[in-house]
């Protein structure tokens, strides 16, 4: 479905490398686990596959081919983000438009077409936002994004993109800004999701995570991935000590399930 193949990002002038030599691939039905700390680019990663880097200020090399069709280098169709690919991003305070409410804004992500559509929208949308437990649409469709918290407008992203069904999914650090029981909750989703034959990239510092998420694990360090295999033999021998650090950190270890 997804073949990432020698990909670099640089700055502009060339000055710095912020990606180099990545490549991967997610099948249909997969979940990869882009695996490793804050600034390994893993999130520069999934915004270069989503075509969300500004050209006057990075440039890119190599191949990203969506379905044997290179991506990198052509117009995207209309539908490209959301229905094909999905993001959740990591910070949620920087998702939405600040002076729109965001009922608004979700009705412009589906435009819904008359009084009964936008009924069916509405019905929708509700029964998404329960299973990210969220309960009282009416105050989040009145809202505007910053008078709601970090973790509530996550759990909106992640509704939001349940409606959408895209064909893969990003994942990028979806539990980070929400309690303990959200995040119960939300990997549930995901696994339904995955259950459902839906592919995913999965962007996490956590092989717990990982573990309940994924097939295959990619671990990057300093912009490069340095290992590369099926989650749980990534897990069981870690071939670089980088890798086993992050396992050994992980609640999964802590507990004993490795």
């Amino acid at each position: 479905m997804l073949e990432v193949n020698d990909l670099c990002i640089y700055t502009k002038d060339r000055r710095e490398t912020i990606v180099e030599s990545v490549s991967f691939n997610v099948g249909d039905g997969e979940t990869l686990g882009l695996i490793g700390e804050s600034g390994s680019g893993k999130s520069m990663t999934s915004k270069c596959i989503m075509r969300l880097l500004d050209p006057r200020c990075f440039t890119i090399t190599g191949s990203v081919r969506w379905k044997n069709e290179e991506i990198l280098s052509v117009k995207l169709p209309k539908d490209f983000r959301g229905n094909r690919i999905g993001m959740i991003t990591q910070n949620p305070m920087t998702a939405f438009a600040p002076m729109i409410k965001l009922g608004k804004q979700l009705e412009m992500g589906f435009e819904p077409k008359g009084k009964a559509s936008k009924k069916e929208f509405y019905e929708r949308l509700n029964e998404a936002l329960k299973r990210v437990n969220l309960y009282d649409m009416k105050k989040i469709i009145n809202s505007y994004p910053d008078e709601l918290s970090g973790g509530m407008l996550q759990r909106v992203m992640i509704a939001l993109t349940m409606m959408k069904g895209p064909e893969l999914l990003i994942a990028d650090e979806c539990t980070t800004a929400v309690d303990a029981a959200s995040e119960y909750m939300i990997l549930g989703e995901l696994e339904k999701m995955k259950q459902n034959g839906m592919s995913m990239i999965v962007i996490t510092h956590d092989f717990g995570v990982a573990a309940r998420l994924c097939d295959n694990a990619a671990v990057m360090k300093s912009g490069r991935i340095i290992e590369y295999g099926r989650i749980f033999d990534v897990l069981r021998s870690p071939g670089n000590e980088y890798t086993e650090q992050l396992v050994s950190s992980s609640m999964l270890f802590r507990e004993g399930v490795c």
